[in-house]
């Protein structure tokens, strides 16, 4: 029964070893961590940067730090369950008389002594070996079980070890997000500039025929208004080109946002995932389910930790000591010793520690059925936004269409000369606005996509 348990315990340990290994090596392996990345000499697309990115995120470097840290903690816990041997060796000097009734050697005939019981700088030599084995001690029997406070240790180490695999997956969508929307900012600002460029001859038309009296002044300062917005658009968009490249410049580990170069081109739109199967067995395999569950192990162990030590403890205690005053023999004391302890009365406060970690492993499993209610929710509502995105990009599409074969139109009246010069301005601007308000729905519905492998944890990729 020994071996199986013992045997257990080490398939056990494997097994989060493989797991922690597993998490950081994918990291490293789509990250590039532990090894240099060498920069592209073309403008960087959106999987040039992720993999920047995750190869500088300082969180992801925590993370498995995090990992590393609690591997120790378990090896740590694991030793406390098995056999600690001390040594110590010390030399003494004596002078004077003895204070009690009994002495550790015979300093009346040893080196240094005047008179009677007297002794003048005698000396003394300690050497000692002290053994401690836990025989049953927190669940622990000889050592060859996986105990509790073990267990929960590698519960932890297993919850870190999901929670950098979430963290990647913020990073991978914090980056993607802000490529979309810079490169995005850049391709839309030939719309802008041109809308201005349009504004401005509108409103010199408009004054002109304001000065004829063929307009009214009202008309003037609408079209000035309008002009004033359109600048006032194309400053925002330039702005936020420009902030999207600082943050990621910061991201992926450039001194200046003028050393990044980022392609124009967007990210082709995947097929959507089917949601029957994101939602199904999928779902069971989520890494916030998995942090969850591990929270349930690290609480169901520290409850048994708890519990055992309602129990009695029993440890083998062994010592052997070699004592010698530099006079012809020394001496020697071996012990050996099982100590018992057994908890008595304590007011009733390990009862109420037990009590205490039974409701918070209670709380953490009715937590898990919470935990995949808000992941299906958070899903749900993706796949309804990008169906409405989608449907709102369809009609979009039709109008845009529409506006051009308007303005082809108009522009071939205006070549015979039977259209009046702002009819065209008007029509330009008007398929002008919509190109624009289509490329934004556009980039929402990536962003959406984006949010969408965040959500799902990296079950789903939206980027191959």
């Amino acid at each position: 029964m020994t071996k199986c348990a013992l045997q257990r315990g080490r398939f056990r340990s494997s097994a989060l070893a493989v797991l922690a290994a597993w998490v950081v090596v994918a990291a490293r392996a789509s990250a590039g961590q532990g090894e240099e990345i060498s920069i592209p000499s073309r403008p960087l697309n959106v999987r040039d940067c992720i993999s920047l990115a995750l190869n500088e995120s300082p969180a992801l470097e925590a993370s498995r730090l995090e990992v590393a840290s609690a591997t120790e903690e378990a090896r740590a816990a694991r030793g406390e369950a098995l056999p600690s041997i001390t040594a110590s060796a010390s030399y003494q000097l004596f002078n004077g008389s003895p204070t009690s009734k009994f002495s550790v050697v015979d300093i009346g005939t040893g080196v240094g002594v005047t008179s009677g019981k007297e002794v003048d700088l005698g000396a003394v030599e300690l050497y000692s070996a002290h053994l401690s084995y836990p025989l049953f001690r927190d669940g622990n029997i000889f050592g060859l079980n996986t105990g509790p406070a073990e267990a929960a240790k590698l519960a932890k180490k297993r919850n870190l070890a999901w929670t950098a695999k979430l963290r990647r997956e913020e990073v991978i969508a914090r980056v993607a997000e802000a490529y979309i929307t810079t490169v995005s900012a850049e391709n839309r600002a030939g719309y802008t500039t041109r809308r201005v460029d349009l504004l401005e001859k509108e409103v010199g038309i408009v004054q002109e025929q304001v000065k004829q009296g063929l307009m009214l002044p009202l008309d003037l300062k609408l079209a000035q208004s309008q002009l004033s917005g359109a600048r006032t658009l194309a400053v925002i968009l330039r702005q936020q080109a420009v902030s999207g490249k600082i943050q990621l410049a910061r991201s992926l580990g450039f001194d200046s946002p003028d050393a990044l170069h980022l392609s124009n081109e967007l990210p082709e739109l995947p097929e959507p995932p089917d949601a029957e199967q994101l939602l199904g067995p999928l779902l069971a395999q989520h890494p916030s389910l998995q942090v969850q569950k591990a929270l349930i192990d690290e609480a169901k162990e520290n409850y048994r930790l708890e519990r055992f030590r309602l129990y009695p403890s029993v440890t083998l205690s062994g010592s052997a000591v070699h004592i010698d005053d530099f006079s012809p023999e020394g001496s020697e004391v071996y012990l050996g010793a099982i100590n018992v302890n057994v908890p008595v009365f304590d007011f009733g406060t390990q009862m109420s520690n037990t009590r205490a970690k039974l409701a918070k492993y209670q709380a953490e499993r009715a937590r898990l059925g919470a935990v995949a209610d808000d992941v299906t929710s958070d899903v749900v509502k993706l796949f309804q936004s990008i169906y409405v995105l989608s449907q709102n990009i369809l009609s979009l599409e039709y109008d845009v269409g529409k506006a051009d074969r308007e303005f082809q139109v108009i522009s071939a009246q205006q070549a015979q000369g039977i259209s009046p010069p702002l009819t065209l301005i008007e029509r330009e601007l008007q398929l002008i606005s919509r190109k624009d308000e289509l490329q934004g729905l556009k980039v929402r519905r990536l962003d959406l996509y984006a949010a969408l492998q965040k959500v799902s944890g990296g079950l789903w990729k939206w980027i191959e």
